[in-house]
């Protein structure tokens, strides 16, 4: 009993000390072998501290004499080998043997013992909190050391009228401690550390809800003072810097760096700001972006990646209380619906039902164009009218579930109200109308005129500091006048402004946008500041859609990637860099250091030991016979009665009646007797008469060791006929 429990307790603390310290003796990692070792050791030496001398000595001899068996056997080749290779399982013995010594001091204080468990607790908590792995067999082996301290706690404390002994108790429980030590060893765990996930988890929402309702508070609206993104048109005497972070962006095409953030469009000018609308909910902006698809389609269907392609975009918001989603203009809107919910369009606005505050998350899919291709100019200018066909190819190409407002005829309709909402005859000066003039007649087409502004405009001064606009400023024409000829300075609103103005004057679709512009970052992610807020035009050309210029001072446009001509992907797909070539593989052969093959194991290897083992025990046994012979011959008349008697006792043991405990001679003699077995009631006449000597002055006498004698050996005759269990035992232990 006292075996078993000083396996259960001091076994695993072997197991630990290896997994923590046998990498400094150059024992292999995760060894099962070395465990094995381990194991096999420890239970040979706790079991050799439980044994009598004699079985002790005897253990210790087949142990040495099966070593020393081996050893010889193995060759200089394999001695060799193992001193160079497994050396480390002299280690493995020596932690096993240490560790020992210090589990049997630690059954004796029951503090070393509090101490010695709780060691491995605090190291699986501190290795959590520094983010440092733990094998899965420790953290097993450190709740089954748990169960067993907790276990014999309430041991402890626990008052029994029963079996008092606490580790009768323990080993019992054993089978349950080690169900529990496997089942948490088998339930699947993360490879790395564990991250108290749970806690940060709570530990964000709690933050979460704090910074929003900070966020509500201080943050009212959608503008943040005089620079940043505002649904207000209206003009201010200067901006101020301000560089809060209000979202951030990750976009997974690698070609596009630049982009435009659609916030909100205009295109009604009341001489002092742009009102946006509050109109019903259209399909304006998707209906763009296939007008678009469709005239790429047609103009360069073998290259469409050269003009347009595809950006998926994650947004994170900040410090932002806003209900707009800002995206490039050419939105998939469809696709936008089924990543983000409550997504709508007004007025060429994308919106949510909700409003968005911190950390608020929103998936985009959009198209950005390729303003960079040479080839860019022409498809604009040479863009054909679409056709039915050519429409429903683009509306089956974009998989919308719900063609309603998406039909040729609303694209129709959607044309006639582009030039109805966005090309508006202001009355200009004429001394604008000068400039629009040399604009006009030196120009060939839209794209030219328009870029021919847009240089104009371009070549004035930007400033952030250019004062309100003066009362005398109450229409377009007051507006145009005074940017043009009076303060020639401002920021992009002033400079988009006058843009959409001339343009419209020269009967050119054109529309006031405010958004945010921004450029991809090093790592790819696109941070999203106030300062970024900003204004540009948006330009329509016929049967190709909007596009977007650039008429502010320092805002040159570099939206565009290199062309890939006569390129066959698809602009719906990502392009993603080549694999890697595959690495070479493994030979599935594997050879010694040598490099030849492992030579064949000497079966002598295996046989000298056991043969070793075989000698030593023939050897014990012929010289314990020569042992008990001689100092049975030395013994006088009564020492040598009550030595056969106990092996008298012994034999009918084998036959099946052995002596309880608090069983009495006479007691024995009568169960014997009760059994009826004739043959077994002729070999006990022995019992009597030791009994007598027991219990009186009786001598014993030569005749009665003779007669015990002859009994002995007709015991020995029968016990030889029973089962081969007692026949091998009478050999061991006649």
């Amino acid at each position: 009993m006292n075996t078993v429990y000083d396996i259960i307790s001091i076994l695993p603390f072997s197991m630990l000390f290896l997994m923590m310290f046998g990498s400094y003796a150059g024992i292999p990692d995760r060894s099962i072998t070395g465990y094995a070792v381990c194991l096999i050791v420890s239970v040979w030496l706790i079991a050799l501290r439980h044994m009598k001398k004699k079985s002790r000595l005897y253990s210790i001899g087949i142990v040495s004499v099966f070593l020393a068996g081996l050893t010889a056997a193995a060759g200089k080749e394999y001695r060799h080998l193992f001193f160079t290779k497994y050396f480390w399982i002299i280690w493995v013995c020596c932690f096993s043997a240490a560790v020992l010594i210090a589990g049997f001091v630690m059954n004796r204080s029951i503090w070393f013992k509090r101490a010695a468990s709780a060691a491995p607790l605090v190291y699986c908590i501190a290795c959590t909190v520094l983010n440092r792995e733990i094998r899965k067999e420790f953290f097993a082996l450190t709740c089954f050391i748990l169960f067993v301290r907790t276990a014999e706690e309430v041991q402890r404390k626990w008052k029994k009228s029963g079996c008092p002994d606490m580790k009768v108790h323990i080993n019992g429980l054993f089978p349950l401690f080690f169900a529990a030590c496997l089942a948490v060893f088998l339930i699947p765990a993360p490879d790395k550390p564990y991250s108290w996930q749970f806690a940060k988890n709570l530990y964000h929402h709690a933050a979460t809800f704090a910074i929003r309702l900070y966020g509500r508070f201080t943050h009212t609206s959608d503008d943040y003072a005089s620079i940043g993104f505002s649904d207000s048109g209206g003009f201010s005497a200067g901006l101020n810097g301000n560089d809060e972070l209000v979202l951030l962006i990750r976009a997974d095409n690698k070609n596009v760096t630049d982009l435009k953030l659609v916030g909100c469009i205009s295109g009604d000018f009341r001489g002092r700001e742009w009102v946006f609308g509050n109109g019903s909910a259209d399909t304006s902006r998707m209906l763009d972006t296939m007008e678009t698809e469709t005239a790429v389609r047609k103009f360069a269907p073998e290259s469409r990646p050269d003009y347009y392609q595809k950006v998926n975009m994650d947004y994170e918001n900040r410090f932002y209380n806003t209900q707009y989603v800002f995206s490039p203009a050419k939105i998939k809107l469809a696709e936008t619906r089924e990543k983000t919910a409550g997504i709508y369009e007004k007025n060429g606005s994308i919106f949510s039902k909700n409003r968005l505050e911190y950390k608020d998350r929103y998936k985009v899919s959009c198209y950005v164009l390729n303003s960079g291709n040479p080839h860019f100019q022409e498809l604009l200018d040479t863009a054909e009218p679409i056709t039915e066909a050519e429409w429903n190819e683009t509306v089956i190409s974009e998989n919308i579930p719900d063609q309603s407002g998406y039909t040729f005829a609303d694209y129709q309709n959607y044309r006639k109200s582009v030039y109805e909402n966005y090309c508006h005859s202001y009355g200009l000066s004429e001394q604008a109308n000068e400039i629009l003039n040399q604009i006009r007649n030196s120009s060939d087409s839209r794209y030219e005129a328009v870029k021919m502004l847009e240089s104009y405009l371009g070549n004035m001064e930007y400033s952030t500091d250019c004062g309100a606009l003066p009362d005398s400023v109450t229409d377009a024409e007051s507006f145009l006048d005074y940017f043009l000829f009076t303060s020639r300075k401002g920021y992009c609103m002033h400079y988009t402004t006058a843009f959409v103005l001339m343009a419209n004057e020269m009967g050119i679709p054109c529309r006031y946008v405010q958004g945010y512009s921004v450029r991809k970052g090093v790592n790819g992610d696109i941070f999203v500041r106030q300062s970024n807020a900003h204004a540009w035009p948006e330009v329509y050309f016929d049967n190709a859609g909007w596009v977007a210029f650039e008429p502010t001072p320092g805002y040159a446009d570099h939206t565009g990637w290199k062309v890939i001509e006569n390129s066959s992907f698809d602009p719906g797909q990502n392009q993603t860099e080549p694999e890697n070539p595959d690495e070479p593989q493994e030979p599935d052969s594997q050879q010694n250091a040598s490099g030849q093959s492992a030579k064949a194991v000497n079966p002598l290897i295996f046989v000298i030991p056991a043969l070793s083992v075989i000698g030593f025990l023939l050897l014990v046994y012929l010289i314990s016979i020569a042992v008990s012979r001689k100092k049975y011959r030395n013994m006088n008349c009564e020492g040598k009665y009550r030595a056969l008697t106990k092996q008298n006792l012994r034999y009918i043991g084998y036959l099946g009646f052995r002596m309880k405990e608090d069983e009495t001679l006479s007691e024995f003699l009568n169960r014997i007797t009760e059994s009826g077995k004739e043959e077994l009631l002729d070999c006990t006449g022995f019992i009597p008469v030791y009994e007598t000597v027991l219990y009186s002055d009786r001598t014993v006498s030569e005749e009665d060791v003779k007669t015990a004698e002859d009994l002995r050996n007709k015991l020995y005759s029968l016990a030889k006929k029973s089962s081969l269990r007692h026949r091998l035992l009478l050999l061991i232990r006649r």
